[in-house]
């Protein structure tokens, strides 16, 4: 898995989450915000995480991504 510019930035998201229960990310396209934060945050919330995104070929580019680095099957 290769670096991505948000993966500095994890730690302070998720220090902001827990302290704050909210945070904003903004940040550069192809920084990692829809594929690196959802799976930080597997072992931190229960229920679903839900990540928004406008563009159905993003979305499916993106869900397939994440599930490839998780090892599992789309919607797994």
């Amino acid at each position: 898995m290769a670096a991505l510019p948000i993966d500095a930035h994890l730690p302070e998201i998720l220090a902001a989450l827990d302290t704050r229960g909210a945070a904003v990310i903004v940040a550069e396209p192809g920084a990692g915000k829809t594929t690196r934060v959802p799976p930080a945050l597997l072992d931190r919330v229960r229920g679903e995480i839900v990540v928004l995104e406008p563009r159905r070929i993003a979305a499916r580019l993106a869900a397939g991504f994440v599930a490839d680095e998780l090892g599992e099957a789309v919607g797994g």
